[in-house]
């Protein structure tokens, strides 16, 4: 196994197997079941009674908002992402981020802060700033009112994402489009 495997968590299916490579969206009925589930698979809250969680190596969130450090631009904000994972000279970071973050279309606004770039930028630009990390699994928070995953992912689909598990954690079954099987 090398994705995230859920078994025997409240309110999903009895097993969930995320492989690397794939996308899959797992639907919740609340916020707090949202929040929870994510703190779960993120180890950062215990699993539930007899619920097994395993990664098959590092996680990474993305916030819904992007998760983004407002005082950084989004070059910054990826190569952020890259220098706190790797020990790597600040120029290696830059130049594989740079093109990390044109992969995810964000080569024209590299040097623009958070709050000088739309949602789905943002979205993606958390998403850049995750894959820099090399996660195996990369969990996405979701909120009503924001482009969805689905269509911000295959607007820009960025090879990096198959070397990652992607979970999709919504409420709305409505803002799954784009994944495999919602569960």
């Amino acid at each position: 196994m090398d994705g995230l495997l859920l078994e025997h968590v409240p309110g999903l299916p009895a097993r969930v197997l995320i492989e690397v490579g794939e996308q899959r969206a797992v639907v919740v009925p609340t916020a707090a079941a949202a929040r929870r589930l994510a703190d779960v698979v993120l180890g950062e809250e215990d699993p539930p009674d007899e619920a097994v969680v395993k990664a098959g190596g590092p996680i990474r969130l993305v916030p819904a908002e992007g998760g983004l450090l407002p005082h950084l631009t989004v070059l910054g904000n990826v190569v952020h992402g890259h220098t706190v994972a790797h020990r790597v000279t600040r120029q290696a970071a830059e130049l594989q981020s740079t093109q990390t973050a044109k992969w995810c279309g964000l080569g024209d606004v590299l040097d623009r802060h958070p709050h000088e770039i739309t949602p789905g930028r943002r979205r993606l630009a958390g998403v850049a700033r995750a894959l820099r990390a090399e996660p195996r699994v990369i969990v996405l928070e979701d909120a009503g009112g924001l482009p969805t995953w689905g269509s911000l992912l295959a607007l820009h689909p960025n090879p990096e994402l198959k070397r990652a598990a992607l979970v999709l954690i919504t409420t709305d079954p409505e803002r799954t489009t784009g994944f495999d099987d919602a569960t």
